[in-house]
């Protein structure tokens, strides 16, 4: 009985002795899904092991630059919520299929050209998916800047239809949004969303970012209401405001709401007497920016003396016209050309590139994913400018399974990418010619856009460039890191369904980043 009890005992040890022989250390005690050197695990392990990080769900995948070897992977075939790393999609694609050097074209048209007298009938303002047409400073140089007037495109287009002689519009002033389908919003953005600047209306005409700054400023005593203001249109919406000046050291909270459709818009809370005064990290939504653009150029153009004899109408594209455009049976005849009376031009794509991955701007990149679908496709449509992502994820080797888009700008919830998708773009547009583009598009660890303040007095700091996503309860990091080697690797790290707010999430991805870049990165050792 003494040696039935014994022998497994004895052969558990003689197990545990030989099984290294057998079973390299590398594989053992790993998590689901999880490759890599065993103490990079062991660290990452360590961080996903606090209590908040541990209830969300993490994917990780790290590979070498560019054979594409795996470095390190955990989850890295589970399903996402990208947040905004979906703008990687979409301003890749866009750097392929349009090139750097797309421009786009805003003009002012009518039927024909001014007779003797200056006059024409109807004129057309037509607006083709220019996202900057604002006060926006670009290039680009680290930081937002804007400059006045904001309406300053338009203003030049007012003056060049007063100098090609035109003094009379004996018909109505048109606002065309017709370049894209009028589907302002994804069908599943938060209605919530809608009445901020990041969830402003996509419209292919469109106006300082489709949003409005709020500034609030204290008053000059305790009790006093603060003042509170729209700029650059103050009178946009009838603003009722309620915002109260507190005490020194009091908690500032400002809640603004509009109603969808409304044109009130009410402010109340609270700020402290030392707070400064806001800036355009505040921004609501311009509830209809092609109607309000009609109605900035007609006072533009009466500024110039030019009589508008009819009304402001906007022309959109809905989707019964759509349909009839694509069908060759009901397509009505072509219209005559139109006389080009004046244009604006755009700086090229490039610009735009970076202003929508360092900034991270949903409204850009929604117009550009439209654009997409009308350059290539002759559909100006979410649907279209979607199945230009599909088709773009194809040339770049990614199963349908590790994807579904909904939108272009990480939006939406219904959006879900595997780090695996990401790391595959990644090391595509690394092997692209136009590879400089697309990575001088992404934020600097420490230097600007969304990560100009994470990865500060870090050994990563300056070597990471890449994609930031953030929504309520998603963090997300996707990118290059540069070794002291001179290698370069690619990485993703997406969080999701966590209880973390934004900023305690991005600590999390900032300290997973952060001990990749040191592991690989010691010793300038090759990997």
């Amino acid at each position: 009985m003494l040696i039935r009890r014994l022998f497994p005992r004895l052969l558990v040890g003689l197990l545990a002795l030989v099984a290294p022989c057998f079973f390299p250390r590398e594989a053992v005690a790993k998590e689901p899904g999880e490759i890599g050197p065993r103490e990079l695990r062991r660290r990452i392990e360590a961080i996903l092991g606090q209590a908040e990080a541990r209830r969300g769900s993490w994917g990780i995948k790290v590979i070498r630059l560019p054979d594409g070897k795996v470095l390190y992977a955990r989850n890295s075939d589970h399903l996402f919520q990208p947040a905004s790393n979906m703008k990687l999609f979409t301003t890749a694609a866009a750097t392929e299929k349009l090139g750097p050097d797309f421009v786009f074209h805003t003009t002012v048209e009518s039927d024909a050209p001014p007779d003797d007298e200056g006059w024409v009938g109807n004129l057309y303002l037509v607006g083709r998916g220019d996202p900057n047409l604002s006060g926006r400073v670009l290039p680009y140089q680290l930081k937002a800047e804007r400059r006045q007037p904001a309406d300053a495109a338009f203003q030049d287009l007012a003056d060049r239809v007063a100098a090609r002689g035109v003094r009379e519009v004996g018909g109505n002033l048109v606002a065309d949004d017709s370049y894209f389908l009028f589907e302002p919003y994804s069908h599943d953005w938060a209605e919530e969303d809608l009445q901020w600047g990041y969830g402003a209306p996509v419209t292919a005409l469109a106006f300082n970012d489709n949003a409005l700054f709020l500034h609030v400023r204290p008053a000059g005593a305790v009790g006093a209401l603060a003042q509170v203001w729209l700029e650059p249109l103050p009178d946009y919406y009838r603003l009722v405001s309620r915002v109260a000046t507190r005490a020194p050291g009091t908690k500032e909270k400002i809640v603004v709401e509009r109603a969808h459709g409304s044109m009130e818009l009410d402010v109340w809370g609270q700020v402290p007497l030392e707070a400064r005064e806001t800036d355009e990290e505040g921004t609501v939504a311009i509830a209809d920016p092609p109607r309000l653009i009609g109605e900035m150029f007609r006072r533009a153009l009466e500024s110039r003396g030019i009589t508008i004899r009819g009304q402001v109408e906007v022309r959109h594209t809905n989707r019964l016209e759509a349909a009839t455009q694509a069908s060759k049976d009901d397509r009505p005849p072509p219209s005559p050309p139109r006389e080009l009376l004046a244009e604006h031009v755009s700086l090229p794509l490039r610009e735009d590139l970076r202003v929508i991955n360092k900034l991270s701007q949903n409204l850009h990149s929604e117009m550009l994913l439209r654009t997409l679908g009308r350059e290539t496709k002759n559909d100006g449509s979410l649907a279209a400018g979607l199945q230009v992502l599909e088709d773009f994820s194809a040339q770049a080797e990614i199963e349908q399974g590790e994807f579904h888009f909904a939108d272009g700008s990480g939006l939406s919830r219904e959006a879900l990418v595997a780090p695996d998708a990401l790391i595959k773009l990644l090391k595509f547009m690394a092997a692209s010619p136009r590879f400089g583009v697309f990575y001088d598009s992404l934020p600097v660890a420490g230097a600007d856009g969304t990560l100009s303040d994470r990865f500060k007095n870090t050994p990563a700091e300056g070597r990471i460039q890449a994609k930031t996503g953030t929504i309520e309860h998603v963090n997300a990091l996707s990118g290059y890191m540069d070794l002291p080697s001179g290698q370069r690797i690619a990485f993703s790290i997406v969080g999701n369904s966590h209880p973390l707010d934004s900023k305690e999430g991005e600590k999390i991805v900032d300290r997973i980043a952060v001990t990749i870049y040191e592991w690989f990165a010691r010793n300038k050792r090759k990997i």
